[in-house]
């Protein structure tokens, strides 16, 4: 029998294995987006977004927590950061300074204001002795010897004339004291003084309101077994230089002493007592000492209030500064 070729068909391949798939080129056909992404350049997966501490503050410190720094005291009242720094001794020796430094507009315009001062007073009593009734002479005689006395009693004239002299001194007081604490208020403030610093009243109005209220005040006290009035005047005791520095009102400037002065008593008191002594040393020496001892004290009362407020002064010795370069008193 005579081979004959198989018929057409599909038969499986020698060895028993199926064919692999009819597939071009022999290789299986790559799945549509079945190859996996190319990898990043670099080799490194991309960042997460926000995936990084955020930079450093500036300078390498964390930032201060919240609400910042702490704030300051009262405005006014004890500085920034806690009591203000103030020593009895360096005030004096700042006052001695300033009035060595200053001597000849300090010194000359006090004597021009006692003079004022002097003269106002005499024409005062003068008229009020002008106008009393004559007055009563007696004359007696011992055999211890003889003794003459005269008395004199003031009328109603007389007494209207010391009442009106009075607020006319008052007044007069008052615009002295405006002017001398305003010149004393520019050598703290490290401004050149001359004479005529010292001559030109400031915040008059206010100051001679709180004089008046001071007074009335403390003259009640008085009335009231001394130690209350002791009292008006030690917290009052910055109420004028307040009113003249800040040019506040009169009720406001005794509201700032008594501030001042609540926060500080102790320094306070100590400046108060200092400034009583250095006036007693002055008038030891038959009143001439006062044309130091006033300034001196004048001096140290600002230096005082200037620090015990958290204020600022002019150093020991400083290069002054013209006063056109200074703006108005700080509120």
């Amino acid at each position: 029998m005579t081979d004959q070729p198989p018929p057409p068909g599909n038969y499986p391949p020698p060895g028993g294995y199926p064919p692999p798939p009819p597939q071009r080129g022999g290789y299986p056909p790559p799945q549509q987006g079945g190859y996996p992404p190319p990898p990043q350049q670099g080799g490194y997966p991309p960042p997460q977004q926000g995936g990084y501490p955020p930079p450093p503050q500036q300078g390498g410190y964390p930032p201060p927590p919240s609400g910042g720094f702490p704030p300051a005291t009262a405005p006014g009242y004890g500085g920034y950061g806690g009591a203000p720094q103030y020593n009895i001794g360096e005030g004096f020796s700042w006052a001695w300074n300033k009035f060595t430094n200053n001597a000849v507009p300090l010194i000359v315009s006090a004597l021009v204001y006692a003079l004022i001062v002097g003269v106002v007073s005499g024409i005062m009593y003068g008229l009020a002795f002008a106008l009393a009734p004559d007055p009563i002479s007696s004359y007696e005689s011992s055999e211890y010897g003889s003794e003459y006395s005269t008395s004199t009693s003031f009328g109603a004239a007389s007494l209207i004339v010391l009442i009106l002299g009075s607020l006319v001194m008052f007044v007069v007081v008052a615009a002295i004291q405006s002017a001398y604490i305003g010149g004393v208020l520019d050598i703290a403030n490290g401004q050149e003084v001359t004479i005529g610093s010292f001559f030109k009243p400031r915040s008059i109005g206010k100051v001679i309101i709180a004089t008046l209220i001071i007074g009335i005040a403390t003259s009640i006290g008085y009335a009231l077994c001394i130690l209350p009035g002791l009292a008006v005047a030690f917290f009052t005791i910055f109420s004028i230089v307040a009113v003249i520095d800040r040019n506040v009102s009169a009720i406001d400037g005794i509201k700032a002493s008594f501030e001042i002065v609540k926060a500080n008593v102790v320094p306070v008191l100590l400046t108060w007592l200092a400034l009583a002594a250095i006036v007693f040393v002055g008038a030891l020496v038959c009143g001439i000492g006062l044309i130091v001892a006033i300034p001196v004290a004048a001096l140290l009362e600002v230096y005082a209030y200037r620090r015990l407020s958290g204020g600022d002064v002019a150093a020991l010795n400083p290069q002054p500064l013209p006063p056109q370069q200074y703006g108005p008193p700080q509120q």
